[in-house]
């Protein structure tokens, strides 16, 4: 029997965002706020604290949300600055050079995979040393004029605020972050919809939003499973940095390294290099061996050599625990087609994640998986890379101890 529980219509929510018109003459001012050459760049943030301290200071200084801020009379009385108006044309005729600038033609492509990225504070998709230095990577090679595009997560709870109890205990306040406000905009097809990645899980499609941050002449594209697509369990996915138990953590490092290389092909980016910044992007690999093989004919040795010449990894962590390891159910359960598609044996896949090579009872590590399918891995210090050397002698075939990501 059928039970009507409400006589209320389900409420169908849409979101819009709507933002201030502001003055012609200041429109070049939204151009700079939604490309990240401000973070470095101190002579464009310096244009917008001068225009209301106040507001910039109650914005958290980002210049997306200052713009939507600022009180519109106090633009109209800007944009009648001539003086300012120089400072702005100035500040922005060097973004614009800066930007035209062409890529080195004589250095390879590079495809830049991780977890996270410490850019700015307002952008909250980074928690420590490893995020800061892909951060810093991103804008050097800005800098550097290389061909290069980022691929990686919008949280949308990002690290928390530490706030403490009445009993003095520390409290963990996850804060949402408004994509809105950010300096960041929804990748979308010619016709103006947004483009939505579909990644292929081994029971089920998980959907992700593309998003891109402009880090000077760097594309930095993240996904976002937060989308009414998935169900709950799967819009989680990229809530949290590092966040969930191991089958999430799974998930994530799925999504960052297959899914990764689908969305890259689904906009058409193709690189000559890809390099995983840590373990957790060393799936990627996975994914490129099966296009190889599977759209280009070669044989698994054959596609592991391709790969294996295209491809970096970079190690932060100097101590074993710090290194992703799955138990071989649970990787089993999401991996076991591909052993399949790559035409070799389960074990055989396996041990391409194992120290020890047929050793069962050891779980497949990420790293390790990374260290066999590229053909250089690095440290980010001589002292660091040293110590990660003698962690994993037996694999660590090519690796460098000295230079950065």
């Amino acid at each position: 029997m059928k039970v009507k529980t409400s006589n209320t219509n389900q409420s169908a929510w849409r979101e819009l965002t709507t933002t201030a018109k502001i003055p012609a003459k200041l429109e070049k001012l939204q151009t700079l706020a939604k490309n990240l050459w401000w973070v470095w760049n101190e002579e464009a943030t310096d244009l917008f604290e001068k225009i209301d301290p106040a507001t910039w200071e109650a914005s958290g200084k980002n210049p997306v949300l200052f713009l939507s801020k600022v009180n519109i009379k106090r633009l109209n009385e800007v944009a009648k600055d001539a003086d300012f108006a120089k400072e702005i044309d100035s500040v922005y005729k060097n973004f614009k050079a800066y930007m035209d600038k062409k890529n080195q033609a004589s250095k390879p492509s590079v495809a830049y995979f991780s977890m996270e990225y410490g850019l700015t504070d307002i952008l909250k998709i980074y928690s420590g040393g490893l995020g800061v230095l892909a951060g810093d990577y991103l804008k050097e090679a800005s800098d550097s004029n290389i061909n290069m595009c980022a691929v990686g997560f919008l949280y949308r709870y990002g690290y928390f605020t530490q706030s403490i109890s009445m009993d003095g205990d520390q409290i963990a306040v996850y804060e949402p972050q408004n994509f809105s406000t950010l300096p960041l905009e929804q990748v979308k097809d010619k016709d103006g919809n947004p483009i939505i990645l579909e990644v292929p899980y081994y029971d089920r499609t998980i959907y992700s939003n593309i998003w891109k941050v402009a880090v000077g002449r760097v594309d930095l594209y993240l996904l976002d499973t937060d989308i009414e697509q998935n169900p709950d369990y799967d819009r989680s996915i990229t809530h949290q940095l590092y966040g969930g138990d191991w089958e999430n953590r799974l998930k994530q490092e799925y999504l960052l390294g297959i899914g990764g290389v689908l969305m890259l092909q689904k906009l058409g980016i193709k690189k000559d290099i890809y390099h995983c910044n840590e373990g957790h992007a060393a799936l990627l690999n996975l994914q490129r061996l099966v296009d190889y093989i599977e759209k280009e004919g070669m044989t698994f040795e054959q596609a592991k050599e391709v790969v294996h010449a295209s491809a970096l990894y970079t190690v932060h962590t100097p101590v074993p625990a710090g290194h992703d390891k799955f138990d071989e159910s649970l990787f089993g359960r999401y991996m076991y087609k591909f052993a399949e598609r790559l035409g070799i044996s389960w074990d055989d896949l396996m041990d391409l994640g194992r120290e020890n090579p047929g050793d069962k009872g050891e779980k497949f590590s990420m790293s390790v998986f990374a260290c066999n399918l590229c053909q250089e891995s690095n440290g980010v210090s001589w002292l660091h890379g040293e110590v990660s050397k003698k962690m994993f002698a037996p694999i660590w075939k090519g690796f460098s101890p000295r230079g950065v990501a």
